[in-house]
C-alpha cells in the first residue's frame, strides 16, 4: 500500500490499547456534542480507538479528494501507527459508510477486518443538492441552483464555494457585517469540506471493492427498508438495533449498542 500525500492527517488516536483496534468514522455537524469515536474511546477498555475525520483534509488547499485516496491515506496512517494487532473493526456511522467500507477493504488484504456500518446512508444527487441548499439558506433567502454534479468534481466544489462567498458578501454589505467576515469564512470552509466529502461518496463506484474484502455487518433500526449500495445480500450480515434511533444523530445509547457488538465479537 502506498502512502497518500494528503495535506492533513486523517486519523487521530483517542485511546490506548494493546490489540483489536477500532477505527471510527463519525462526522457530525458543527456541534460540541460528543462523537461516537469519543464515546467508544471512553467505554471500550483495552482496545485502541482511532477517529477517522477527513474534514481537515477537505478544508485545506485541495477542494476535492476522491474517496479512494481518502481511504488510502487513512489506511496508511493506521498501518504506520503500529497498532494493527489482532482483529480490526472499522466503524462507519451514517454517511461515513462508504469511506468505512473502503478503509476496511484496504486493510483486509493482509489482516482480519470487519466493517461495521451503523445506520448507513449513501449520498446521492438529492442529498448533495439538499445539503447545498440548506447551507446556502444560512447566508440569506436567496435560492441558487446546485452546480452540475457531473462536472469536474474540483470545479463543482469551487463553484459551490463561490456561490456561498457571493451570498456572504451580499449579506455583509446589507448589514454592515464586514468585521464579522472571519466567522462566516470559517463556516463556509466547513460547509465546503462537508459537501466535498458527500460528493466524493456520491462519485465513488459502488462495485469497486478491494480484492481482500472485509467482513461487513450492518447495524440498523430499520433493516427492512435499508438499501445497501453496491453490496449483494450475501456480502453482509444484518443486525437490528433493539430500539429506534434519531436519524443521522449519535446518541449515548447508539454508541453503547456499537460497543456491545464490537465487544462480543
Amino acid at each position: 500500500m502506498t502512502h497518500s500525500d494528503l495535506d492533513e492527517r486523517i486519523l487521530r488516536r483517542l485511546s490506548a490499547g494493546g490489540a483489536d483496534p477500532i477505527l471510527v468514522a463519525d462526522f457530525q455537524a458543527l456541534s460540541l456534542a460528543p462523537r461516537m469515536s469519543e464515546m467508544l474511546s471512553e467505554s471500550v477498555q483495552g482496545k485502541p480507538v482511532f477517529q477517522i475525520d477527513p474534514i481537515g483534509v477537505l478544508t485545506g488547499t485541495r477542494h476535492y479528494v476522491p474517496l479512494r485516496e481518502l481511504a488510502e491515506g487513512c489506511a496508511d496512517e493506521f498501518l504506520r501507527s503500529g497498532a494493527d494487532h489482532g482483529r480490526i473493526f472499522v466503524v462507519g456511522h451514517c454517511s461515513a459508510a462508504a469511506l468505512c467500507l473502503r478503509v476496511a477493504d484496504l486493510l483486509a488484504s493482509s489482516r482480519q477486518v470487519t466493517a461495521v456500518l451503523v445506520q448507513p446512508a449513501w449520498p446521492d444527487d438529492d442529498l448533495v443538492a439538499d445539503k447545498f441548499a440548506e447551507y446556502l439558506s444560512k447566508f440569506g433567502k436567496a435560492t441558487r441552483p446546485c452546480p452540475d454534479l457531473n462536472a469536474d468534481p474540483s470545479q463543482v466544489v469551487a463553484a459551490m464555494e463561490q456561490i456561498f462567498r457571493d451570498e456572504i458578501d451580499a449579506l455583509a454589505a446589507s448589514r454592515d457585517l464586514t468585521g464579522s467576515m472571519g466567522a462566516f469564512t470559517d463556516l463556509l470552509v466547513w460547509y465546503r469540506g462537508w459537501l466535498a466529502f458527500l460528493l466524493a461518496c456520491r462519485n465513488d463506484p459502488s462495485t469497486n471493492r478491494a480484492a481482500g474484502r472485509a467482513a461487513v455487518t450492518i447495524l440498523s433500526d430499520s433493516p427492512s427498508t435499508l438499501e445497501v449500495k453496491g453490496l449483494g445480500e450475501d456480502e453482509y450480515q444484518m443486525r437490528e438495533l433493539s430500539t429506534p434511533q434519531p436519524a443521522g444523530m449519535v446518541t449515548r445509547e447508539l454508541a453503547d449498542l456499537v460497543a456491545a457488538y464490537v465487544g462480543s465479537h
